[in-house]
């Protein structure tokens, strides 16, 4: 049996990291059993959540993660792709986790306090008060570094919703009418897609990106869409 480490379920939503989600979809998507172990990443093997324990085997990175799932137990989301297909999956996936989540980092880690409060406690509300401030110091001087050295932070704060809503205006643009980022069934784009957007649309860290996105009323649905196709035993989005 598959352990995949992530944080706690909070927020009524599958996960509050964005690569959380990715991971646990996908394996809900393709079927493949599992157990959750909720932790903090002190002791990942690369210092990130999610990782997972297959056999004694460590896999860290989400996009590791998937190769190896799918190395070992069969491709039978994407196995129908043709290659160009394969490609825009990725073109997909490359906006999602390398731009677009880094702006909902700096929505929750640098933009205002009122927002961190909500992020820290989230995710250190469960720890000792002082190990908690400390701990939650430490790391929102380290993910602050993180998002200045991605480049992110290097703009103005309108400068960084607008790369935000350009990404979230593309997504829909893309999306259309279809119920799912390839056509009419989902493959495992639709993991990336889903953990990023449910944490971006949906979660109590406000923004003029969630503004926004919660106008783009294809995307809105999308969720609430895999939402109810892969957590029906959790309560629905807020709508």
């Amino acid at each position: 049996m598959i352990k995949l480490y992530q944080f706690s379920r909070t927020w009524g939503l599958p996960n509050l990291g964005h690569f959380n989600v990715k991971v646990e979809t996908y394996l809900r998507m393709a079927k493949i059993s599992y157990d959750i172990v909720e932790t903090l990443p002190l002791k990942a093997p690369k210092g990130k959540l999610p990782y997972i324990e297959d056999d004694g085997e460590y896999v860290a990175d989400s996009s590791f993660i998937l190769e190896y799932l799918k190395t070992k137990y069969g491709d039978v989301l994407d196995e129908r792709l043709s290659e160009k297909e394969r490609a825009t999956s990725l073109t997909i996936q490359r906006l999602l986790e390398e731009h677009l989540y880094w702006v909902g980092m700096y929505t929750r880690w640098q933009y205002s306090d009122v927002n961190w409060q909500v992020n820290k406690k989230a995710i250190f509300g469960s720890m000792p008060p002082l190990v908690r401030d400390i701990a939650a110091a430490v790391y929102r001087r380290l993910i602050k570094k993180q998002i200045y050295g991605h480049g992110m932070a290097r703009h103005k704060q309108d400068e960084v919703f607008h790369l935000g809503k350009v990404d979230l205006g593309a997504l829909s643009s893309f999306l259309g009418n279809s119920p799912y980022f390839m056509g009419e069934q989902a493959t495992s784009i639709d993991a990336s897609a889903f953990g990023v957007l449910v944490n971006t649309l949906f979660h109590p860290i406000e923004s003029p990106v969630k503004e926004y996105g919660l106008g783009k009323e294809n995307l809105v649905a999308y969720c609430h869409r895999m939402m109810s196709d892969y957590y029906p035993e959790l309560d629905a989005l807020p709508h």
